[in-house]
Parts: structure tokens; sequence; C-alpha cells
């Protein structure tokens, strides 16, 4: 049986200890999210020719479970987590930034299938853009969902935005709670 690595409460660390981890999350969130950021502009969406609303579900259902599956790895990460409190700082940042790059994919795939379904022909950087602005709910104007399937996945994508971060934060500090054993 493998030995669990001892945890500790981030509060309990000397001030350098702090730093050093501090630190070292920071390098680790950069270094995921450059790898993230890769994949997204490397990722290939070109092989959609298409027009099937059925199609878009499909790619909606991956997209999901992809979600899932980060964000199950990333609660695991959490608990086994020497310092859990940080890296549970760190699953919320990744898996918005996943939630994020996973959004844009599908309508960068969406947009590439059907160049009708927004306002304009988007590109990686307009799909990350619009994907943002709806996240963030500050609104757009300038990219918007034109066809009826289009706005549809917009919507799930801001009713599941409203909850996912709050979703995320909770799984992530009760797997941090779990990690240190406290009650959570």
């Amino acid at each position: 049986m493998a030995r669990r690595k001892a945890q500790i409460d981030f509060k309990d660390l000397d001030r350098t200890r702090r730093i050093q981890v501090t630190l070292l999350a920071v390098v680790r969130l950069v270094l995921v999210l450059t790898a993230g950021m890769l994949l997204y502009f490397l990722i290939p969406v070109d092989g959609f020719n298409e027009v099937d609303p059925l199609a878009a579900w499909v790619r909606l259902t991956v997209v999901s479970l992809v979600f899932l599956v980060v964000l199950g790895l990333q609660v695991r990460i959490v608990v086994a987590a020497g310092v859990p409190q940080v890296r549970a700082v760190e699953a919320v940042v990744e898996c918005v930034v996943a939630f994020l790059l996973l959004f844009a994919l599908l309508y960068l795939s969406l947009s590439t299938t059907d160049p009708s379904s927004f306002s304009e022909r988007l590109d990686r950087v307009d799909a990350l853009y619009f994907t943002s602005s709806t996240f963030a709910t500050v609104g757009f104007g300038d990219i918007v969902p034109v066809t009826q399937l289009t706005r549809v996945l917009v919507a799930i994508q801001m009713m599941a935005g409203i909850g996912v971060l709050v979703m995320i934060a909770k799984v992530a500090f009760y797997a941090a709670k779990k990690g240190l054993g406290q009650k959570p």
C-alpha cells in the first residue's frame, strides 16, 4: 500500500515555505495554462463538414465529458496534494480555463461547419473572445449567435457558466478539506 504524502495546512507554513509553495503553484499554473492554450490552438477542427444539429449535440456532450474528466482529475490531485488549499486554488483556475477552452473549441467547430452560426465566421481568437465574454457576462455585440442551434448552445454555456465557477470552487475546496483530514 502506497504511503500518503504528509499534508500541511497553508496557514501552518512559515513565511519562506509559503513563498516557495506559492511560487511553485504559479509555475505549475503557467505551465498548465500554456499547455492548454497550445492544445487549443493546435487541435484541428476543420474535419467537420456536415451541418447536422445532432453533430453539434455530440460535440457538446464530448465537451461536457472532457470537462468532467478534468474536474475529476483535479479533485484527485487536490486530495493527494501536500498543501491542498493551494492546489485547490490551482484547480479552480485550471478548470475554469478548461471550461472556456472547451466551449471555444465547440464554437469554433460550429463556425467552421456552418459559417452562418454566428454573425461572422470565427477563428480561434474570435471563438475564445466570444466564449470569454459570454462567461464573464459582459456581453458582446460584434459577434452574436445567429442560428437557433447556436443560440441554444450559447444559452447552455451561459447557464453552465453561472454555476460552474461556484461548483468548481466548492468541489476543489471540499477536496482540500478532505485532503487535510478535516470534516467537510
